[in-house]
């Protein structure tokens, strides 16, 4: 059995424990696999939003990586805090690193309680906010999720149409190259 997934690393491509990975590569952890900060095997998330709850990224240099886990599997769901579909796994292969363009854009095509997950662990440049901005103008939720998390915000006790003037002035202002 395989699952598909992502898996973060530090901007060297290092785990957190400074163990270099490489793409095109297998890996193999001996021992007992289970899941959590203790636990042994390589971890990995089937969305590719929940792979932010682990690494805050404050910077342009994102690192992730598309996933094969095999081996022994163990599956971790976290329904208090709405994360699902997390592996332990004592076999990873590394199957493509993506850029950072090609995180906003497949996160853009996700759904919306993903991109929530990831507003709220993902600093997202001034030209992505944009175009998140354009994408949920006409959603009001998603826009006040938006820009609390990435612009501090807090829309919700503001008035819509307040709220709405907000928005037109940071579309009107911003950047965006797409």
């Amino acid at each position: 059995m395989e699952v598909k997934g992502y898996k973060a690393f530090n901007n060297d491509k290092t785990n957190r424990y400074g163990l270099p990975f490489v793409e095109g590569e297998t890996y193999h952890m001996d021992g007992p696999i289970s899941f959590g900060n203790n636990g042994n095997g390589f971890h990995m998330c089937a969305n590719l939003s929940d792979v932010f709850r682990f690494f805050e990224y404050q910077d342009e240099e994102v690192c992730v990586a598309e996933v094969t886990g095999s081996g022994t599997i163990i599956k971790y769901d976290d329904e208090y805090n709405g994360y699902y579909d997390m592996y332990s796994v004592s076999q990873i292969t590394i199957d493509k690193f993506l850029s950072r363009k090609e995180i906003i854009s497949r996160m853009l095509k996700d759904h919306e309680f993903n991109n929530q997950k990831f507003l709220m662990t993902f600093k997202l440049t001034e030209n992505e906010k944009v175009r998140y901005l354009k994408k949920y103008r006409h959603n009001e939720h998603m826009l006040k999720w938006l820009l609390f998390y990435q612009y501090g915000k807090d829309l919700y006790k503001v008035p819509y149409e307040e709220g709405k003037e907000q928005i037109r002035m940071v579309l009107e202002n911003g950047q965006d190259n797409h």
